[in-house]
């Protein structure tokens, strides 16, 4: 079994494209508008949205852009990702402006970071 791709919402294109391009360094794979009757099918929201996947040889993310951002139901829903450079990212997503915990565990640290939209990240 292979992960195919995880799905986040998020407010804007613009957010999007600085965290998942800017900071994170994907490449937008493709962008579409998803009409409100798939929406409605899939999601049971009824709204339109665009969708624009963001990817490289090791990781996708389909982004969500819609104004219909509902509070977050699940507080330990997060993504995990693997970097060269975890304080590196941290350092970079922390001078952006975005929250970036750091928790000291054992000999080492957590870190977790969220985006523009409150997405929360764990940086291996």
């Amino acid at each position: 079994m292979k992960l195919h791709h995880v799905a986040v919402v998020c407010r804007s294109l613009e957010n999007a494209d600085r965290f998942y391009g800017e900071l994170l360094g994907l490449k937008q794979i493709k962008s579409f508008t998803l009409n409100r009757e798939l929406v409605d099918q899939i999601f049971d929201v009824n709204c339109e949205c665009q969708m624009t996947l963001y990817g490289n040889e090791n990781f996708a993310v389909e982004v969500f852009v819609t104004s219909v951002h509902p509070e977050k139901v699940n507080p330990f829903v997060h993504l995990c990702i693997e970097v060269e450079n975890k304080e590196k990212l941290a350092e970079n997503c922390q001078a952006k402006g975005l929250e970036t915990k750091r928790i000291s565990r054992g000999d080492g640290s957590l870190i977790f970071v969220k985006d523009y939209d409150g997405n929360l990240f764990e940086i291996k």
